[in-house]
């Protein structure tokens, strides 16, 4: 029950690939977006980018951002 942002990096396949794309990943992101990311700005109100530039972007139909170096103050 602990998150580890530094933690070695696992190469797993998350919601999988393919014919073995989960059914239920496009729910479970659209959940972490309706729930995790409001409490998150409730905790840190004062959240920043400082520098927007160095986000690393990824992807042409399903694009997101590969790093988001936020400050919290």
């Amino acid at each position: 029950e602990r998150y580890n942002a530094l933690r070695d990096p696992n190469p797993h396949q998350a919601f999988g690939n393919g014919p073995h794309h989960c059914a239920g990943a496009h729910l479970s992101r659209r959940t972490v977006g309706a729930i995790l990311l409001p409490m998150l700005f409730e905790r840190f109100p004062n959240m920043t980018l400082p520098e927007p530039a160095s986000v690393r972007w990824h992807g042409f139909g399903f694009r997101g951002p590969l790093n988001l170096p936020v400050r919290l103050q």
